[in-house]
């Protein structure tokens, strides 16, 4: 395929050079001297996975941080960049906002396209603003890997402090934050081609402006990148038509008035567009798909959060104000889904249009370091809302009409939590931790509409729902900063009722998290951290697709009984001096039901047996990075590094049916760094794998038809950086 040009995208490069020249004509500003670290000393993460401040290696339980600098350097973009670096965290790739994400195999699902309405069981968050709901999925944040400052991966359920929907694990994406002590600025412009597919440039940028010195200041932050097409829609006869254009921006304000108070205001906006299915039919080796319409989503998310912080002395007290809202439209074809079914239709299209939001508020107050009790205790509000609008529509009119499904719902629901969660140090290297989170929710759900002509309107009754979700653990320090745990949390989802005929209703579940693990620092340089868990997960939730009303394919949700996943975790960092470092990590998990379930098979069941896998969940996981700095040409500082993951086989059905092997990645990458410019290259996806990361369509006994969602072909990214 021949590389494309058009006025936008020359346009797009003038922009970026034009910022790139503006940041370069700054005069520079001398930053004071930083002690020199030491090449052999690994980084000392602080993070605040238990809300409050403490080195990642002293939190009980496992949390893996990806530095959003680092990431930068990796040349990553999103979640399918992102998460592969995580084993035990399973990235099950969707269309735009319909990723869902596997943490420790806890997963009913590995699409979020026609399942239901029940909540993801992996918890996003946005600074510490929650992106769930009891309203169902609530969205998928992918905030562009631009000035992130970090991710945070939190393993097993988070209950006892982040609330519902956090039954295998949170993510936590974090923004770098105003300094309020120095100007700087960053622009980047990156031209990516894709194996057989489309090329195409993006441009990012960044300024931080202290308007008072260590008083106030802000940081702006915009980004315009196209992610080239590689999937060609025969049907529609366009090459490389799954292209997705994004553009966003973020403005972060702080003000410290004195020592004691400070506010940091967030606010953000991300537009991004996908012009075709990420997903391949009916051959998963073939970049191809027929279907008489492309399948073209949109989805807008805002997001605005105000933290207000007061150290009181002893204590800080923080306030966290929160709100964000998804908007999301698409021409869905699902031509290819009915003739599986055996309705074989010139065309069928499903516009859809949505919009999801919620609005939060925290206020917590946690101890500051020193002393033998460190704790934190806090209240939750949340109150969200929704509605959305769907068709299919049959051009035809085959049946005597063309409507066949007109549906629209309103969605509401609150959620109320206190949470409190406390640290002693007994002595002698040993502590214990005991929390817990007292909730109640309360949901409400509307729908009207008609199925194939026949009303299809239900108003469930209002549903309510309370529990707590408590956790303990205990630590031992031993030799300066190793550390053994043993940790037990509980983690909960809202239950809720199937929104398509007979409307039955599905339970809500819970699980338990057993884990004990060990941090050691064997020697200068190298840290080695294991750990191994049980999860054992009662009436788990789980979506099917069924047939009914003359035929058309329907989803819902049923509650599994009773399934345990466990496993072990093993991560590896040494650096070899300044010049080289290798960090390792791997995972096993075994995710299995362990009663039989019986699995709604069409308009029969059939008997998953006990020991059926849970979707989307790979028994081993493995990622390996290693970095070589040196002296490159012209005074250059030069670095190459290269990643190799690994992801085994997976199910995508309780019932076993549709599998997808496993595959590897390799990206190698180098960079040249002289003064403020940075010239680098990035080669993702080297060996042009085709694995297989999620599949969507009918069960057997439903009919053959198959989605693959493959991994993003070999792709060269070249970007030019100046930083101030």
């Amino acid at each position: 395929m021949s590389v494309k040009s058009s006025p936008l995208r020359l346009s797009r490069i003038a922009e970026a050079t034009a910022l790139i020249g503006l940041v370069a004509t700054v005069p520079a500003v001398h930053a004071q001297q930083k002690p020199a670290a030491d090449p052999d000393q690994l980084d000392r993460v602080v993070i605040t996975a238990n809300k409050r401040l403490e080195p990642e290696r002293s939190v009980a339980g496992s949390v893996s941080v990806l530095q959003g600098a680092q990431l930068e350097k990796l040349g990553a973009k999103d979640q399918e960049d992102t998460l592969k670096l995580t084993p035990g965290v399973q990235f099950n790739k969707g269309d735009i906002s319909s990723n869902t994400i596997t943490i420790r195999g806890i997963g009913t699902e590995t699409t979020n396209e026609g399942s239901g309405g029940q909540q993801q069981p992996t918890g996003f968050y946005v600074e510490d603003v929650p992106l769930v709901s009891p309203l169902g999925k609530g969205i998928v944040p992918d905030p562009y890997a631009f000035d992130l400052d970090r991710i945070e991966v939190l393993r097993g359920p988070q209950g006892a402090l982040f609330g519902s929907g956090s039954l295998g694990g949170a993510v936590r994406y974090l923004f770098n934050k105003p300094r309020l002590d120095s100007f700087e600025a960053a622009a980047q412009l990156s031209f990516a081609k894709v194996s057989g597919g489309d090329s195409a440039p993006s441009v990012a940028g960044m300024v931080n402006i202290p308007l008072s010195t260590n008083v106030a200041g802000v940081r702006v932050v915009a980004w315009d990148r196209e992610d080239p097409g590689y999937i060609d829609n025969l049907g529609t006869r366009t090459p490389d038509a799954n292209k997705v254009k994004q553009h966003g921006a973020r403005l972060l304000a702080t003000i410290k008035p004195n020592a004691a108070l400070s506010a940091t205001w967030v606010v953000s906006s991300q537009d991004t567009k996908q012009y075709d299915t990420f997903s391949v039919s009916p051959d998963p080796s073939k970049l191809e798909h027929t279907s008489p319409n492309n399948s073209a989503r949109k989805v807008t998310a805002d997001f605005s959060s105000l933290t207000v912080d007061w150290n009181l002395g002893a204590q800080t007290l923080t306030s966290i104000t929160g709100w964000w809202r998804n908007k999301s439209t698409a021409l869905i074809d699902d031509t290819e889904l009915f003739a599986s079914v055996g309705l074989v239709l010139p065309q069928v299209i499903r516009p859809q249009e949505s919009e999801l939001s919620a609005r939060s508020q925290e206020l917590r107050i946690a101890s500051n370091p020193g002393g033998p009790l460190s704790y934190v205790a806090g209240v939750f509000y949340q109150r969200s809302s929704g509605n959305g609008h769907a068709k299919q529509i049959d051009p035809s009119g085959a049946f005597g009409l063309t409507d066949l499904v007109d549906l629209s719902t309103d969605l509401r629901g609150t959620e109320t939590a206190f949470f409190a969660d406390a640290e002693y140090a007994l002595g002698n290297g040993w502590s214990v931790d005991i929390g817990g989170r007292r909730y109640k929710t309360t949901t409400h759900y509307v729908q009207s509409g008609t199925q194939f002509g026949a009303p299809s309107s239900v108003t469930p009754p209002d549903s309510s729902d309370s529990g707590f979700t408590p956790k303990a653990s205990v630590k031992y320090r031993f030799d300066g900063n190793q550390m053994w745990y043993a940790l037990a949390s509980k983690g909960y989802r809202y239950g809720g009722t199937n929104g398509t005929a007979p409307f039955l209703p599905f339970k809500s579940d819970s699980l338990w998290n057993y884990e004990t693990g060990l941090r050691l620092s064997p020697a200068k340089g190298l840290q080695v951290d294991l750990s191994v868990f049980l999860l054992d997960w009662k009436d788990a939730q789980f979506t099917y697709f069924t047939v009914q009303n003359g035929g058309l394919p329907e989803s819902g949700i049923s509650n599994v009984g009773h399934a345990k996943s466990k496993g072990m975790e093993a991560a590896l960092r040494y650096r070899f001096g300044p010049a080289f470092d290798v960090s390792l990590s791997a995972a096993y998990t075994e995710a299995k039901t362990t009663v039989p379930v019986a699995v709604p098979n069409g308009r029969t069941s059939i008997t998953a047996p006990a020991g059926s896998r849970l979707p989307g969940s790979p028994k081993t996981q493995a990622a390996l990075q290693a970095g070589w700095n040196f002296a490159g040409p012209m005074g250059t500082n030069g670095r190459a590094f290269g990643t190799w993951t690994y992801v085994g086989d997976r199910v995508m059905f309780l019932s076993g049916n549709k599998p997808a092997a496993s595959y590897n990645t390799v990206d190698v990458g180098t960079s040249f760094t002289s003064d403020h410019w940075t010239l680098s290259g990035v080669l993702a996806n080297m060996t042009n794998s085709k694995g297989v990361q999620s599949i969507t369509g009918a069960p057997a006994g439903v009919g053959s038809f198959a989605q693959y969602f493959l991994q993003r072909p070999r792709t060269l990214t070249v970007s030019l950086r100046y930083d101030y």
